[in-house]
């Protein structure tokens, strides 16, 4: 990284000061999941780093037909809330296509709308549930439509001196939502991506549609006139395939180093009409479902106003680094990465260097109980916050449960990939005793194992959560 200054202003004036002095020569760090890439490879070369993790713009509300996202609002938050769900379903099912479960672990709503990726899922989210981002500077306040927020590649209407604070998304409990993504592999940005929405009328028409596309611009696109062809139709399979036609024939892709122009049309014909018929058979089902209730339901009085829990920032009165439950009083250089610091100054070899990315899951450790990269943390933004290797699964000198089934049903092998596998699997399991070995694939996804392992290393698992003594 080229040498810059960190700054962790505790107050959102404070922070939005320093923006207003620094101007483009600062940067902020919300999640760091698309910045500190950015920082290794010294495409980014602030002045200044911004660190807003210990400004309270954490929580999630519901009220008056809203749902309020305030910009820290983590990925997995909108992937495991149960009322964000009930309010917007669309959330949830973008979330779980986003990077994988470490990217998920720190990057969040705000940090991802800033930087405006146009084959990333929550832009194209955002722009298909017409939300409106609320913008702040030293000198005020302004809100923007999703649609107008993200203005080229990487680019949008902030200021320099702006910071995006909220996101407001406007409820769609009777809206059906379905999200189709085609990428090279899981975790990765999507070749292209489409998310459809259908709500239907009492005669089972079509109310309301909505179709928006990611990676066939330099920014989200919706397919108006995909949408106006189905309003007021009835859903059949034939007019769902001729507006997938439409939102197709509407788009002027570009070809990459991935795709050509004319497959990444293609895809969007098919995923179009994938997504469509998903959502019309869900608003389908839905609207079986609530028939019996509606009679009950139309009397009743609107919910009141919901706050969802929000985090508490780190522990800003401990300035060195938890370690296993040991704090390390060590001065870190702005520029370090966590896993630097573990590796080169406190000799924790236990940590693996692998892509420096965050997709190989070698440099895994928990932070707060939660699976990251520990090469897209700076050092400085961990101080305060509990950091667990695998060195801390030792029990009385001896090895944990899960390090034993790994290896009596041989899931070890060059051991590279190990400790990711350990942590990230026991980060899991904290809250799903009894995973499907098709959840524990997935929960997995993001770990890279070099020697191909996976069939044994996803035996290990299942005999550990079934509490095998793992003779065979």
């Amino acid at each position: 990284m080229y040498p810059f200054e960190y700054a962790a202003p505790e107050t959102l004036p404070e922070a939005l000061a320093l923006l207003r002095e620094h101007g483009a020569e600062a940067k902020v760090l919300a999640g760091g999941q698309s910045l500190v890439p950015l920082l290794n490879y010294r495409l980014a070369r602030p002045r200044l780093v911004v660190d807003i993790n210990d400004v309270p713009l954490v929580g999630v509300r519901v009220a008056s037909g809203s749902l309020r996202l305030r910009t820290l609002t983590r990925h997995h938050e909108l992937e495991d809330s149960a009322e964000i769900a009930r309010v917007c379903a669309l959330l949830p099912e973008v979330a779980r296509l986003i990077g994988n479960v470490r990217v998920r672990s720190l990057g969040t709503v705000g940090g991802s709308l800033a930087h405006a990726d146009p084959a990333a899922e929550l832009p194209m989210a955002m722009v298909a549930l017409d939300a409106r981002l609320t913008l702040a500077s030293a000198s005020g306040r302004r809100t923007v439509a999703a649609r107008d927020f993200f203005t080229g590649y990487l680019s949008t209407a902030l200021g320099a001196d702006e910071l995006l604070t909220e996101i407001e998304v406007p409820v769609t409990r009777g809206m059906a939502w379905a999200v189709e993504e085609f990428a090279r592999r899981a975790g990765d940005f999507a070749v292209l991506a489409v998310a459809a929405g259908v709500s239907l009328d009492r005669r089972g028409r079509v109310e309301d549609a909505r179709v928006a596309f990611a990676g066939v611009a330099d920014r989200p696109v919706r397919a108006v006139a995909a949408e106006n062809a189905l309003r007021g139709q009835e859903p059949s399979a034939e007019r769902v395939a001729r507006a997938a036609e439409i939102a197709r024939d509407g788009l002027d892709p570009q070809s990459d180093a991935f795709v050509s122009r004319a497959y990444r049309r293609l895809l969007a014909g098919v995923l179009t009409r994938r997504a469509l018929s998903r959502a019309v058979a869900r608003a389908i089902s839905s609207e079986r479902a609530a028939a019996p209730h509606a009679e009950a339901a139309g009397t009743s009085a609107a919910p009141p106003p919901t706050e969802l829990e929000a985090r508490s920032p780190r522990d800003s009165s401990r300035r060195g680094l938890v370690i296993n439950g040991r704090e390390r009083d060590f001065d870190v250089r702005p520029g370090q990465t966590l896993l630097e610091v573990l590796r080169d100054a406190l000799g924790i070899f236990d940590v693996k260097e692998g892509c420096g990315e965050g997709v190989c899951g070698a440099c895994t450790v928990l932070l707060d109980g939660r699976p990251v990269s520990s090469c897209l943390v700076l050092a400085a933004a961990a101080r305060g916050r509990a950091i667990l290797t695998v060195r801390g699964l030792e029990r009385e000198g001896g090895l944990h449960p899960l390090q034993e089934a790994f290896v009596r049903h041989g899931a070890v092998q060059c051991g590279f990939c190990t400790p990711g596998m350990l942590l990230t699997t026991l980060a899991f399991l904290e809250g799903r005793p009894r995973p499907s070995r098709d959840d524990l694939r997935a929960a997995l996804e993001g770990n890279l194992c070099r020697c191909t392992g996976y069939a044994k290393i996803l035996d290990a698992v299942e005999a550990y959560a079934r509490g095998d003594d793992g003779s065979g």
